[in-house]
């Protein structure tokens, strides 16, 4: 099985995920990149509302986004998890709302997750008046009623006399189960991974070379159709996405069957001598079966690509900037070519080559409102939607754009 899951994890241009089929890589037009909501817009059922601005977001295979944000009137603004499907927004939870228990209220929350059948969960404190109700929770929600599926006052599994302390951002599972990081204080503080099932909670074994601090917390980075990659809280999210990227896509072009010559190759991310490799953590949940790896991406390493004989070459990259899995389980990535880092775009490492997705006139509206600035959260249908947030000309205002892939 470790043999199998380490093919598995590394010899794919997904994250643990094997391509769906062969051949020639899809041709990809100019696509119609949309504005789907920005901050300052009206909340829709919620006269007197604003939004504020949108910190991170997910989306399910059928294109519905679940997104974390706040909501403003002249006098106040409220922490928000929010749901659209299409042009359509409901209001998951606000500060204030109450909470899964009685007399509690929800104040802040984590980024959201939901599966395809619209089942939501995230991290919410609350506010009560009781010592004996939970302040910390993870929140599974399905429908409109929620249900904490874990909490500050629970004892860890495994570990009598101790209680959890906080959770990374959770994921829901295609069945319906919550995966999340979490750590815990009393007799044999610690800190690990937990999945919860109709079954109860469990704790899931760490692979052998992974130790993790009772003051660290395991937080997802990147996350698709059950699998996900976690890293230590306090390394760099952002090196961490673009090593993991430049792991997979060397992987992947070395399986290429056959070679590409050496005339057909260009370089689209130069070696980083400057970094060090990051650990993380693979998770592979599957028909209720989990697997776990440890990876870790080699910066000192250039990523290559083969050219397409028949379409300009993509220009090499400066940096991998936000991360998502496309159609055929190929990688969608957000960056800018290294000579020109206002020119963002959307790109498909597609069996080896690199794609570019997006136009400068596709993506003129977000370049031309905030230019040099990143993708801030990037998130797909897994097929031919993909949603991101990225920055606005004023202040910290951010927007939620959809590009559809032909």
């Amino acid at each position: 099985m470790k043999c199998k899951w380490h093919r598995r994890v590394l010899a794919v241009g997904t994250l643990l995920l094997a391509l769906v089929g062969s051949g020639a890589p899809p041709a990809f037009g100019q696509l119609n990149t949309r504005l789907l909501l920005a901050t300052g817009e009206a909340v829709p059922g919620h006269g007197g509302l604003a939004f504020g601005p949108f910190l991170s977001l997910a989306m399910n295979g059928n294109q519905e986004i679940i997104f974390l944000t706040s909501l403003r009137s002249p006098r106040a603004e409220m922490r928000a998890v929010v749901r659209s499907v299409g042009v359509s927004f409901s209001v998951v939870a606000f500060q204030g709302l109450l909470g899964p228990f009685p007399r509690t209220t929800y104040d802040s929350f984590g980024a959201p997750s939901m599966n395809d059948s619209g089942v939501m969960a995230f991290v919410a404190t609350l506010v009560t008046d009781k010592a004996d109700l939970p302040k910390v929770v993870v929140v599974r929600q399905e429908g409109a009623k929620p249900r904490a599926v874990a909490t500050n006052l629970d004892e860890p599994p495994g570990h009598p006399g101790a209680t959890f302390e906080e959770f990374s951002a959770p994921l829901v599972t295609s069945d319906g189960n919550v995966l999340f990081g979490a750590r815990w204080t009393g007799k044999g503080a610690g800190s690990g991974l937990f999945l919860w099932s109709p079954h109860g909670l469990q704790a899931l074994a760490l692979p052998a070379g992974l130790q993790v601090g009772p003051t660290e917390l395991l937080e997802p980075f990147f996350s698709g159709h059950d699998e996900a990659a976690f890293l230590r809280r306090g390394a760099s999210p952002g090196i961490a996405t673009e090593e993991f990227f430049r792991a997979i896509a060397i992987r992947s072009f070395q399986e290429l069957q056959p070679a590409p010559e050496p005339d057909r190759t260009t370089e689209l991310l130069a070696a980083r001598a400057d970094l060090a490799p990051v650990q993380m953590l693979l998770v592979y949940l599957e028909n209720g079966s989990i697997q776990t790896a440890l990876l870790a991406g080699d910066p000192t390493k250039p990523v290559m690509v083969k050219q397409s004989p028949t379409a300009t070459p993509v220009k090499p990259v400066d940096k991998i900037l936000s991360l998502t899995i496309g159609s055929r389980g190929n990688l969608i990535f957000a960056a800018a070519p290294t000579e020109a880092a206002n020119d963002l775009a959307l790109y498909c490492n597609c069996d080896g080559q690199a794609n570019r997705l997006t136009t400068p006139e596709d993506f003129l509206p977000v370049t031309s409102a905030a230019p040099g600035k990143p993708i801030l959260s990037l998130s797909g249908d897994t097929q031919q939607t993909i949603a991101f947030i990225a920055a606005t000309a004023s202040g910290d205002n951010t927007a939620i754009y959809v590009t559809a892939i032909p």
